[in-house]
């Protein structure tokens, strides 16, 4: 006999169907469906600003990194790698500083 699964997507809109009709609460269905309440008012908000295409899984990649070196940092810091080979990084920190980078 082969087992029967159920796909995320179709689980979600099982779980806001049932949230519609209104015939149970919202924390029981969470509890139904083994989801926190955060998560099932959080499905319920992505069907209402989607449709049922708010319920395809986001990436999880970071849009940005906030310590990354700026652009212009590092063109000045290759520009003066180029332009002096032999100075280090304390002569090339100096420098930057003298430039106002």
């Amino acid at each position: 006999m082969p087992w029967n699964e159920v796909k995320p997507m179709d689980q979600r809109w099982l779980f806001v169907m049932e949230a519609r009709l209104g015939v149970e609460a919202v924390a029981e269905l969470c509890r139904k469906y083994g989801i926190s309440r955060k998560t099932g008012y959080k499905w319920l908000k992505r069907y209402h600003e989607f449709g049922r295409f708010g319920f395809v899984e986001l990436a999880r990649r970071p849009r940005g990194c906030p310590h990354r070196t700026p652009v212009e940092m590092r063109e000045a810091v290759v520009a003066l790698r180029k332009a002096w080979p032999g100075i280090g990084p304390r002569k090339i920190a100096g420098e930057l500083r003298n430039r106002g980078l």
